[in-house]
């Protein structure tokens, strides 16, 4: 077992949290037989050592078979025409809630009308990895996929990023960083995280 980054909320995911389900849902219908299997083992047993999104482009390291990790990247179709329309679709009051941790229904309404699905999609989305698997998604982008629904639970935000729509940014004037944890983390000190970053006491 490495010790990356661990999926926590997968397995059981949050009530409520219905976006990151379609999330899951969306990885299942790839139809990736056991890669989606393994795919998901890897990403709770913590063999994504490395998870980076910048705009639609996510890249990750994953620790295989072999000696030598892999490299991932994924490139995410961003959501045509741009954002403008979008935003005043889904309104502020939808912004905010986003930002304190929920998802309203009408995001998703909203990306339909544009004709993009917010969540991963063959053929509309690029998926890369140096491992010799020929098929791709291989189970090093599935866990990838995987533990990006995890970091959906706890920054439902990221599911607009990751299309290349930008939300209003924190106090600092930086994105939020993903809300991954490494390694086994217990649940108190996993919510003292949440606290310290959401500057909750």
């Amino acid at each position: 077992m490495a010790h990356g980054f661990r999926a926590q909320d997968i397995r059981n995911v949050p009530r409520g949290a219905w976006w990151v389900k379609r999330w899951l849902q969306a990885i299942e219908s790839m139809r990736l037989g056991a890669r989606a299997g393994r795919g998901r083992v890897y990403a709770e047993q913590g063999q994504v050592t490395e998870l980076r999104v910048e705009g639609t482009h996510v890249e990750a390291v994953a620790v295989g078979s072999r000696q030598d990790p892999y490299t991932v990247k994924i490139d995410f179709a961003p959501l045509p025409g741009g954002a403008g329309g979008f935003m005043r679709k889904i309104g502020t009051m939808s912004v905010a809630r986003i930002l304190a941790g929920e998802m309203p229904s009408v995001v998703e309404e909203a990306f339909a009308l544009k004709g993009v699905s917010p969540y991963p999609t063959l053929g509309a989305d690029r998926f890369w990895c140096s491992c010799p698997d020929w098929s791709k998604p291989c189970k090093h982008i599935a866990a990838v996929l995987y533990l990006l629904g995890d970091a959906l639970v706890r920054e439902p935000s990221l599911l607009l990023r990751m299309r290349g729509v930008k939300l209003p940014l924190g106090g600092d004037g930086r994105e939020t960083a993903l809300p991954l944890w490494k390694g086994t983390v217990r649940l108190a000190d996993a919510l003292a995280k949440i606290s310290r970053r959401t500057g909750m006491a």
